[in-house]
């Protein structure tokens, strides 16, 4: 139960005070995890030091669950490596199976706009002028009252 009330704390705090919300100026990368349902939205900016995670900020169109998830999954990635990040990312997605439809589309755009971050460093990289990379989830967050009953 101890731990049940601790994560419960940890959202609250992180929906009171979310980490790492806003804009990087000049960034080295920056992804769009974009839900085409409701057009809600993350940005993830980075600003890298070799292959590390100097910074990583975000904005959001989207609902409270968006900005706690983006808040605590940023968190979890400052001063890792791209390839941690990466893993990261993968490990985040796959373990959203089981959790409910809403919860499973926030947290899809959040770790997509990372991944999107990723291929827009890689393009950047290799000399391609872009803005932005932009990946499309595939849940919908916005649930139907019809399908609830």
């Amino acid at each position: 139960m101890a731990d049940l009330e601790a994560l419960k704390e940890e959202y609250i705090d992180h929906m009171m005070n979310p980490r790492n919300y806003g804009k990087i100026d000049n960034p080295d990368a920056k992804g769009i995890g974009k839900n085409p349902h409701n057009n809600e939205l993350v940005e993830i900016y980075l600003k890298l030091d070799g292959d590390r995670i100097e910074a990583i900020k975000f904005m959001a169109i989207g609902c409270m669950s968006t900005i706690v998830t983006g808040s605590i999954f940023t968190d979890m990635l400052v001063g890792e490596t791209i390839q941690e990040g990466e893993s990261v990312a993968e490990e985040f997605l796959a373990n959203l199976v089981n959790a409910p439809e809403e919860q499973r589309a926030c947290g899809e755009m959040v770790a997509k706009a990372f991944l999107a971050a990723l291929v827009n460093l890689d393009h950047r990289r290799s000399g391609k002028e872009e803005e932005a990379y932009t990946l499309v989830i595939s849940e919908n967050c916005t649930v139907d009252d019809d399908a609830k009953a």
